[in-house]
């Protein structure tokens, strides 16, 4: 049998990472805090578009930088509005509860 020719083996890996890629946007997306502009006196936050990811949710397997960054904002800016005025997305929840539970005795 005569090895896949170069344009074969491309379509193969191809198929491939889309159907990688397809399987892997099917949960939903974590990440990290967008905390907006890096302005020193915001007036409003920004929404945040993913769940916390592992670095704030690991327990013992977090990354201790971030959680303290995150601590930081929610703690100086969680009374602000948002800045378009809209209520808080599903996503916003889950990191204010996650600040809850963090601050909680």
């Amino acid at each position: 049998m005569a090895p896949p020719s170069r344009p074969a083996l491309a379509a193969a890996l191809l198929f491939a990472a889309v159907a990688l890629t397809a399987c892997g946007a099917s949960g939903p997306r974590t990440g990290a805090l967008d905390r907006g502009s890096p302005d020193a006196h915001p007036t409003c936050r920004v929404h945040q578009h993913v769940l916390p990811g592992s670095d704030y949710t690991g327990g013992k397997d977090s990354a201790p930088l971030a959680v303290l960054d995150m601590l930081r904002y929610y703690t100086s800016q969680r009374a602000l509005p948002f800045c378009d005025h809209r209520p808080a997305t599903a996503q916003d929840t889950a990191w204010t509860g996650l600040y809850h539970r963090l601050t909680q005795r």
